[in-house]
């Protein structure tokens, strides 16, 4: 058995930082996001960095992933890795495989679409072969017992709970709603109730994709507390892995990653500090538009009124 650690929830919620943190354990591996590769995010493969600073393609991290990918009968290439859930065919399938987590009617007919769709069923289990093959040639590379995957959706997760040899645990990040809305307008330029909106509903996604696992395998975690207390709540995070605690490890950036994810990977400074801008940033119309949609699950997690 594989014990592989899902961190689960929206962007913007510190899953960057909370990976690097892990990843900085010497008997945690990662790679950050299995669901992404870098093409499309930036013009060419020589313009994107592996968080080691090293061109991804000339990373001998990952030239020794390619290879240990091809021994295992799964070649690889990371700049198009091909571990995402969609049916190139489209149609149907992929409209299936594709579908984010949005409770358990829609996770029932989702199933029984599996059932009837040869061709999804096919695609479903070709990628959970090609993950499985990368996580053990990664834990194989740095010489470890646990898998960290940052990917976030919910829906992928469950998937992946289909694989007998993985023993999953989920971190649900949060970040209160306010934040992640502002963060999302400012990154993505979308207005405050597109950005509220999209935080409630894969949060929502996260709460139903709880159901899967077993009350002790299933953690929330609020980024705010890990900024404010990173010991202490690394110190809980670990007992959660099963993993003993490691003092001092949040100076991550004295350890080795091989990280895809946002361009925080490519940051100098292990600081951990809590970017609280938003509550100067939004305009009160902003902040009414944003609560209205937020409110309920932020209360749900702690979050109050400023």
């Amino acid at each position: 058995m594989t014990d592989l650690v899902y961190i689960m929830g929206h962007g913007y919620s510190g899953s960057t930082l909370l990976t690097f943190l892990l990843g900085s354990h010497p008997r945690i591996a990662t790679i950050g996001e299995l669901g992404i590769a870098p093409r499309g995010k930036t013009p060419t493969p020589q313009e994107y960095f592996c968080s080691c600073q090293t061109p991804i393609l000339e990373c001998d991290f990952w030239q020794r992933v390619t290879r240990g990918m091809e021994e295992r009968g799964q070649p690889f290439d990371i700049w198009d890795s091909d571990l995402d859930f969609r049916h190139n065919g489209g149609g149907l399938s992929d409209i299936v495989l594709r579908a984010v987590q949005r409770g358990p009617a829609l996770e029932t007919i989702r199933s029984a679409a599996l059932q009837v769709l040869p061709a999804a069923s096919r695609e479903m289990r070709r990628i959970l072969a090609r993950i499985e093959a990368l996580v053990e040639t990664v834990l194989g590379i740095q010489g470890r017992g646990v898998f960290l995957d940052s990917s976030k959706r919910p829906e992928r997760a469950v998937f992946m709970s289909r694989v007998p040899s993985f023993r999953m645990k989920v971190i649900h990040l949060v970040r209160d709603g306010r934040a992640v809305s502002w963060s999302s307008m400012k990154n993505l330029g979308i207005g405050p109730e597109e950005a509220a909106r999209s935080w409630v509903a894969d949060n929502q996604g996260s709460e139903h994709a709880r159901r899967y696992f077993d009350p002790e395998r299933w953690l929330t975690l609020r980024y705010e507390d890990l900024c404010a207390h990173p010991d202490e709540t690394l110190t809980g995070v670990y007992d959660f892995i099963g993993v003993p605690a490691k003092n001092g490890i949040h100076d991550f950036r004295n350890f080795e990653h091989h990280i895809i994810g946002n361009r925080m990977r490519l940051a100098s400074t292990s600081e951990i500090r809590l970017d609280e801008r938003w509550k100067e940033a939004l305009t009160r119309e902003q902040m009414g538009i944003i609560e209205r949609h937020v409110t309920p699950l932020n209360r749900k997690y702690g979050y109050g009124r400023l």
